[in-house]
């Protein structure tokens, strides 16, 4: 985890619907669901034509109560 990772409400309206719908299937009591953004490469185009720059991608982490990863959920582009 970075400084930029921090634990939300799963019912939070910053968690997407389908993240929260798969979350809530499996949360028990005392896990923790985290809020985690990361860097994704962009594409890097045929001799950098067309290149993307990096960009943010938020993972959002289920956690059980004694901080093991029980499962790691994110959207596709």
């Amino acid at each position: 985890m970075n400084d930029d990772d921090r634990m939300v409400d799963v019912h939070s309206p910053e968690v997407p619907t389908s993240i929260r719908d798969a979350v809530l299937v499996i949360m028990g009591p005392g896990d923790q669901l985290w809020r985690c953004p990361c860097l994704s490469p962009g594409r890097r185009g045929f001799f950098g034509i067309g290149a993307q720059p990096d960009r943010v991608v938020i993972e959002w982490w289920l956690s059980s109560a004694d901080g093991e990863l029980i499962e790691a959920f994110w959207l596709e582009p």
